[in-house]
């Protein structure tokens, strides 16, 4: 028996192989769709570095290309806007391979009745 790697599996991981990529992930994923300009300020915000906006464009790419994530745009006589969100594929992928981990909500504690 031969085995062969699963070159769409091999295409997420190589994506997910920044710590940049990786911070991206995690926000669309808790926080989608997210903005182009809402994900720069994120980094921005978390790493206290500026980002371009050609770095981001790059690393965006990359996810989209390793199908982790997808790209939307909506287009006005002015501008065009981009916006991401998780594919399910990618969702379900990054479950089987432990780097995703389904988040219990834990109900807050209520104070106690004297």
């Amino acid at each position: 028996m031969t085995l062969k790697p699963d070159i769409k599996v091999m295409r997420m991981i190589k994506a997910l192989d920044s710590s940049t990529r990786m911070q991206i992930v995690n926000l669309v994923l808790n926080a989608s769709p997210v903005s182009f300009t809402g994900i720069r300020e994120h980094l921005e915000t978390v790493t206290g570095k500026t980002i371009s906006k050609g770095t981001l464009a790059y690393h965006l790419d990359i996810l989209v290309q390793g199908n982790i994530l997808r790209r939307k745009l909506s287009r006005n006589p002015d501008r065009t806007y981009s916006s991401y969100d998780t594919t399910e594929v990618a969702k379900k992928t990054l479950m089987a391979l432990g780097i995703l981990i389904e988040q219990e909500k834990i109900e807050p504690a209520t104070p106690p009745v004297n």
